[in-house]
């Protein structure tokens, strides 16, 4: 299907993702499930899959439990399911997404300090008005806007199960560019990070990927 898409790299103050990703130094994808406003308080439920290392994982989930506006908080490996509870004047973007406005994939945020995210709609107008509102309370660093096929659109599922040196592994990989183009960094660093050889690292990075490859070409290829 052909579809307006628009891309945009931002930040905005307030945000305990955005400020939890630079602190404990991980990588948050976020899952917005559903939104519910009433006449003063707005309640948005999401999901966050947590990619870094174990012991940043750990603190990123003592962080958020600590959280008065998270109710009904459920971890389940890397992954954490909440409710967020905020006055309706408050900033969130959940907020002002519309039924015709979806994310195309899941918002990415950062230990740089910004959020990345990819959303569409069937009409350009539908995607400007958005960013006519938010653009009063969040600092855009990126924007693209353009008309493209869409050919497949993200949604979540639970991840294949890996050991913690596997999932270490693919994370330290993941963050520091492993597979990036061109690559950022190579084995022996990597593994000089998590304190192993390069064939020990190597053989928890290989595994990890033999495990998720499939997961990744069954929710994309088998659809």
């Amino acid at each position: 299907m052909v579809m307006w898409i628009a891309k945009m790299k931002f930040w905005h103050k307030n945000s305990l993702t955005i400020e939890a990703a630079k602190k404990f130094n991980v990588t948050i994808l976020a899952f917005p499930m559903n939104t519910v406003i009433d006449e003063k308080i707005a309640y948005l439920t999401s999901g966050h899959l947590i990619i870094g290392d174990k012991k940043s994982k750990e603190k990123y989930f003592e962080f958020i439990s600590k959280q008065p506006k998270y109710r009904n908080i459920e971890i389940e490996g890397d992954f954490v399911v909440y409710a967020y509870q905020a006055p309706i004047k408050e900033t969130h973007l959940q907020m002002y997404f519309t039924p015709d406005i979806f994310f195309i994939k899941p918002v990415t945020v950062k230990p740089d300090g910004f959020e990345y995210i990819e959303f569409g709609s069937w009409k350009k107008e539908n995607l400007t008005g958005f960013l006519k509102k938010v653009k009063k309370w969040i600092k855009i660093s990126d924007f693209s806007i353009r008309k493209e096929k869409v050919t497949d659109i993200y949604l979540p599922h639970l991840m294949p199960k890996l050991t913690d040196k596997q999932k270490t592994a693919v994370s330290i990989a993941y963050q520091q560019g492993y597979y990036d183009y061109p690559k950022k960094t190579n084995i022996d660093k990597l593994a000089k990070t998590m304190k192993l050889s390069p064939s020990t690292f190597q053989e928890h990075l290989r595994k990890a990927e033999e495990k998720l490859m499939p997961f990744l070409l069954e929710n994309t290829l088998g659809r």
